[in-house]
């Protein structure tokens, strides 16, 4: 006896060969862009270029490279390069004036490609050897450097300003060295368009690098249709889970007299700064700081996934049929498993990056220790690299060391999320199917949310605060 359809909110249009066939005809593109943009109307003030875009590449296909390097430079030029913020005033009153940006992006390019180059020309050497090592160490020199220079010259100006651009570039570059000995590889000329793609997802790169857009890139009519129609459901779901966030924003933060949709109901819980802050002679009772925790994480987890579907939704409809960045997450049974639901293309960032290279080169003959060593180098050094890299604004206030210091609490947060993947790796090995069903959909994902909400105090972007603070507020807790 075959099983019941299951319900589906948005219906399952990719699967269904008349409307796939349809797709595929000039018409039906037609009407699938129409649908998408009048769904991008409603999330973006940026749809109709982006519409633009989807145009050239649905009627084009054959040209997508280039259409991809196209759209993402013509995106910065009618942004005013407002991707780039560079040095506060970076351009004012220095040689170039407003072409300042668009010429350090040249500089940045141009710099990676000669490294690019030395990478492939001597790959025996110890530069080809190590390219990702070599060039995260060679952007940490960098950042060293520009601190000794005088803050209020011109020179500090140019470095910072390169620093911060390289910066936006960096995690792409290394996809590009991660693949650059690929024997059908894409010319660097040609990658540059999924450097900072026209569909989003600075820093982190949406979807990896050149060998997996290979991998999804739609070859044929028929896959680029299930690709566009596969985009048009999850940019509607976005826009639901864009309307479900509204909603818990009205009920969990709104003020009173505030409605939204009728709703008038509010909780007006404080937020997480503010519980964690505290009130000076007046804390707030324990309930009310786990009633600001809770809230907080599944708040941040329905905007997370709005902000992920619509990027990956693009980026499908451009014809790359791209895995979600966030998926069913609170179905996880394990630590590792929302870690991988969460957040998919951070994590895959972490693993290509330190995850392999770790695992492949150390503690071959001690295979727990190898794989434990190897998760703590992705979701904990690397993890903790990565977001101090990317506030680098913090760095040039405070200066690396002081930026540094004042990340502990952070830095904490990534040892104990790190250790916790790596456990939950070692000693949680049993399958879903093999739990009974009590303990697979209800206990073990209530354990897991528990410990990512409690663990996200130590997850909190204010630098002022010391981990004594974090402490006092988990106990505060109970």
């Amino acid at each position: 006896m075959s099983r019941p359809a299951s319900f589906k909110i948005i219906p399952p249009i990719d699967t269904c060969p008349a409307i796939v066939d349809f797709a595929q005809t000039i018409a039906g593109k037609m009407a699938l862009l129409v649908v998408f943009s009048f769904g991008l109307s409603l999330s973006t003030d940026s749809w109709l270029h982006t519409s633009a875009i989807l145009l050239a590449m649905t009627l084009l296909p054959q040209y997508r490279g280039m259409l991809l390097v196209a759209a993402t430079f013509g995106t910065f030029a009618l942004g005013g390069w407002s991707n780039f913020p560079v040095w506060p005033g970076g351009g004012q009153g220095l040689p170039g004036g407003v072409l300042f940006k668009p010429l350090l992006v040249a500089a940045v390019l141009g710099a990676f490609a000669l490294y690019y180059h030395a990478v492939r020309q001597w790959k025996d050497d110890w530069l080809g050897r190590r390219p990702v090592r070599n060039l995260l160490g060679g952007y940490c020199a960098l950042i060293v450097l520009a601190a000794q220079l005088p803050p209020a010259g011109p020179a500090a100006v140019i470095v910072w300003s390169f620093a911060i651009v390289f910066g936006k570039y960096l995690w792409f570059f290394n996809y590009a060295l991660l693949d650059r000995n690929a024997k059908d590889t894409a010319p660097l000329a040609l990658q540059t368009g999924h450097f900072l793609p026209f569909w989003g997802g600075y820093n982190t790169p949406f979807p990896k690098g050149a060998a997996y857009l290979r991998k999804i890139e739609a070859k044929t009519p028929a896959q680029l249709a299930v690709s566009q129609l596969k985009g048009i459901k999850l940019l509607y779901w976005a826009l639901l889970l864009m309307l479900l966030q509204r909603v818990l924003r009205q009920i969990l933060y709104g003020q009173p007299g505030d409605s939204f949709l009728g709703i008038d109901l509010s909780l007006a819980i404080p937020s997480l700064s503010e519980v964690l802050h505290g009130r000076p002679g007046d804390p707030y009772p324990w309930y009310t700081n786990w009633l600001a925790l809770v809230a907080n994480f599944f708040y941040k987890l329905v905007a997370f996934s709005v902000w992920g579907h619509g990027i990956v939704a693009v980026c499908r409809m451009a014809g790359y049929n791209a895995l979600r960045n966030t998926c069913n997450p609170l179905r996880s049974a394990t630590i590792a498993e929302f870690w991988n639901r969460y957040y998919y293309y951070f994590k895959e960032l972490l693993v290509d990056n330190f995850f392999y290279p770790a695992f492949l080169r150390y503690w071959k003959k001690r295979p727990r220790l190898r794989l434990f060593f190897a998760t703590m180098s992705a979701a904990g050094f690397g993890n903790v690299l990565y977001h101090y890299l990317r506030d680098i604004h913090e760095i040039i206030q405070r200066g690396p060391w002081d930026a540094l210091v004042s990340f502990h609490v952070y830095m904490f947060y990534g040892m104990v999320l790190g250790a916790a993947i790596g456990l939950s790796q070692l000693f949680e090995k049993k399958q879903r199917q093999d739990m009974p069903w009590f303990k697979r959909n209800i206990v073990n994902p209530f354990c897991v949310m528990l410990f990512y909400c409690v663990l996200s105090v130590f997850d909190d972007p204010d630098r002022n605060l010391t981990i004594v603070d974090n402490f006092a507020f988990l106990l505060r807790l109970f």
